[in-house]
């Protein structure tokens, strides 16, 4: 019979004035800045947001979650389900 484990990951994806910042709420220290000194809007190649957050989730899955249930589970594959909640201020 399968066996599942749940477990969660969080991640902060800060839209700031200087760039884009990775943070995981859960770890102060754990913070990454994807890219630097462009807004969202500017025209620019997003592909290294898009790779610092795919490993962020690669990492977990591979170095976090495959160690922890090693003895316990035969992972065999993940169903990932992601939540973003928006958050922000009022448009003047």
């Amino acid at each position: 019979m399968a066996k599942e484990l749940k477990e969660k990951m969080r991640m902060n994806i800060e839209l700031a004035d200087n760039g884009i910042i990775i943070r995981n709420p859960d770890d102060d220290d754990d913070v990454i800045l994807a890219v630097e000194g462009v807004s969202r809007c500017d025209e620019v190649n997003h592909l290294e947001e898009h790779r610092l957050i795919g490993l962020k989730i690669y990492s977990w899955l591979m170095d976090v979650l495959l160690v922890e249930h090693d003895t316990e589970l035969i992972i065999t594959n993940f169903d990932i389900e992601i939540t973003a909640t928006c958050k922000g201020r009022a448009r003047k």
